[in-house]
């Protein structure tokens, strides 16, 4: 009677190992993303047809256009050393699937981190020529401690 108590104790863990494993198995293969390769960045300032909430863009160009969801950092250093530190979401472009290249309204990066007045700062310094340096990061999802980016460039004199 032991035995067999015994035979069926040890099913049922091989039984749950086995799903463990399977399980974890799938959740590798569903999270993968294809790598991804940072080629050039640019700041566009003549994309502003007069609103003026689109007078600085920034653009990222990677070497294939996106095919999954990614989230990325950037920080902008300019020759007055005005930092602009920030982050958001790149998604596969649905109205141009084959775009390499992303713009982003460099406004978006201002948040509570900011330093005061960042709208004016980003106005009057973060122009073309005057960037001494820009890091890009891109990770799977949006970090939530030390992870390490899966593509990193750093740009200098924009």
């Amino acid at each position: 009677m032991i035995t067999v108590l015994l035979q069926k104790k040890r099913m049922y863990a091989n039984a749950v190992a086995t799903f463990v494993m399977v399980l974890s198995l799938l959740s590798l293969a569903g999270c993968s993303k294809a790598p991804v390769v940072l080629t050039s960045a640019q700041f566009i300032e003549s994309l502003d047809k007069g609103s003026g909430n689109f007078d600085r863009v920034l653009q990222i160009c990677f070497s294939e256009p996106l095919r999954s969801t990614y989230y990325h950092k950037v920080a902008i250093i300019t020759k007055e050393k005005v930092k602009i530190i920030g982050g958001g979401i790149l998604r596969p472009l649905a109205s141009d699937p084959d775009a390499k290249c992303h713009l982003r309204n460099v406004y978006t990066y201002i948040n509570k981190d900011s330093p005061m007045d960042a709208r004016q700062l980003i106005k009057d310094y973060v122009v073309s020529g005057n960037v001494s340096q820009l890091l890009i990061q891109v990770y799977d999802h949006k970090p939530k401690g030390k992870e390490l980016p899966i593509a990193e460039k750093r740009f200098q004199n924009l």
